[in-house]
């Protein structure tokens, strides 16, 4: 299986992980912002960095917002995140990649940075409530990374791609 997604900025990451440590919960892998839900790809590796390599070539970089605490009644906790026209343009660009493996966002994909999986819907509602803002408002997206899953839950990161630059 693979993805697509953004890594946050390490001061960010170490803010999540903590914020893990502490309440005793974590998401699937290392926190980060999905631009592609999970896929198989049925050809060579390589075929799939040339493909991304094409539809990232298209893509600026771009400011991605933070927002709030939310939380999905599947017992999910998020961190809300805003990316605006660009971020809606290169997710939508990478829907035709693959089929997902299983459909979980859909056309109403909330960009979000996930904290936990596996609560129940209140302890998740009473959690999201209490989590502190994030000391960082906003980040600049300049690369997008495709991972792995590899034993059920470790992404592994197979390559990185710089988002364009306006020429």
């Amino acid at each position: 299986m693979y993805g697509v997604l953004v890594w946050p900025p390490p001061d960010l990451r170490a803010f999540l992980e903590a914020l893990q440590a502490e309440h005793g919960v974590r998401g699937f892998g290392p926190p980060h912002l999905n631009l592609r839900q999970p896929f198989e790809w049925p050809y060579e590796e390589e075929a799939l960095k040339i493909a991304l390599e094409g539809i990232l070539r298209g893509h600026a970089p771009f400011r991605l917002r933070l927002g709030g605490w939310g939380h999905f009644p599947q017992g999910v906790v998020y961190l809300r995140a805003y990316g605006g026209s660009a971020f809606r343009r290169l997710f939508h660009a990478l829907e035709p990649l693959a089929p997902p493996l299983k459909e979980i966002e859909g056309p109403s994909y909330i960009p979000h940075i996930t904290l936990a999986l596996g609560l129940g819907e209140e302890e998740a509602r009473a959690l999201a409530a209490k989590l502190p803002l994030p000391f960082r408002r906003s980040f600049l997206v300049k690369e997008v990374a495709l991972v792995k899953d590899q034993d059920g839950g470790d992404l592994v990161e197979v390559a990185r791609f710089p988002l364009a630059r306006p020429t």
